[in-house]
C-alpha cells in the first residue's frame, strides 16, 4: 500500500475566527478503510471538504494521488475530483425529477463515462436496486436513497470515496447494511474509504480510526471491536 491521501499541519480558521483544525496531520494508504470520528463540530466535516478539495485550509498542506491541491486553480480541483474521487453524504442530493436510474446516468454523461447505461444497470442490481429503476427519490426509503447516493458516486468509478455522516438519515440496521456495503466495496473493488462519523458503534467497521476532538487529533481508545 501507499499513501493517496497526505496532509500536514492542516489549520482551517473561518472569517469569524472559529478554528475549525488546528494542526492537523493525517495520512491514508491505498486501500485502507478510515473512520474519522468525534462528537458533531469537532472538524470531520471539513478536514473532508479539504482532502477532497471542496475547501482550502487557512495553513498546511494537502496532498491526494500525488498532487498538491493548493498548487492547483479551482478548474484544475473540478476536473481532479471528477476523475478519481467521490462523495458520499449525509443528504442524498437526488434529483427528484428524475428517476433512479436517470441520477445515475445524468453524472455518467456529464463525465463523458463509455457505455453509461450498461454500468448503470449493473450498479444498481449490485445495490439491490434493479426494482426500483423508474421510481423517483420520494418513493423510496430513506435506505434505498443512500443506496442510490452510492450507485452515484460508483458510476464514476473512483479510487477515493469519502463520505459524510452517510448513516445519519436512516434507522441503526440499514446504517449497519450501507457500513457492510463499504466494506465490501473496499475489499472488493479495492476503493479506499474515509468516512465521517460520530457513532461509536460503527466503529468496528473501520481498519483504523482517526478521532477529532474541537479540531485536534485525540487518542481513541476502543477494544478491539471486531471488524466486520
Amino acid at each position: 500500500m501507499w499513501e493517496i491521501i497526505e496532509t500536514e499541519n492542516l489549520w482551517k480558521i473561518y472569517p469569524d475566527g472559529t478554528k475549525a483544525l488546528k494542526g492537523i496531520s493525517v495520512n491514508v494508504k491505498r486501500g485502507e478503510f478510515v473512520g474519522i470520528m468525534g462528537p458533531s463540530g469537532s472538524g470531520k466535516s471539513t478536514f473532508l471538504h479539504i482532502i477532497g478539495g471542496l475547501d482550502r485550509p487557512t495553513e498546511g498542506k494537502v496532498v491526494v494521488f500525488g498532487r498538491d491541491l493548493s498548487s492547483m486553480s479551482e478548474d484544475e480541483l473540478t476536473q481532479f475530483r471528477g476523475g478519481r474521487i467521490a462523495y458520499i453524504f449525509q443528504f442524498y442530493y437526488l434529483l427528484e425529477d428524475f428517476n433512479v436510474l436517470e441520477n445515475l446516468m445524468i453524472i455518467a454523461e456529464m463525465l463523458g463515462i463509455e457505455d453509461a447505461e450498461r454500468k448503470a444497470l449493473e450498479i444498481l442490481d449490485f445495490l439491490r436496486l434493479s426494482h426500483r429503476l423508474r421510481h423517483k427519490p420520494h418513493q423510496l426509503s430513506g435506505g434505498e436513497q443512500q443506496r442510490v447516493a452510492i450507485g452515484r458516486a460508483l458510476i464514476t468509478e473512483p479510487d477515493l470515496i469519502l463520505a459524510d455522516e452517510p448513516t445519519g438519515n436512516i434507522d441503526w440496521e440499514e446504517g449497519r447494511k450501507i457500513f457492510q456495503l463499504f466494506r465490501k466495496l473496499n475489499e472488493g473493488k479495492g476503493i479506499t474509504f474515509v468516512v465521517a462519523t460520530h457513532n461509536p458503534d460503527l466503529a468496528e467497521f473501520f481498519h483504523r480510526i482517526v478521532h477529532l476532538k474541537d479540531g485536534q487529533l485525540v487518542p481513541y481508545n476502543w477494544d478491539n471491536p471486531k471488524r466486520r
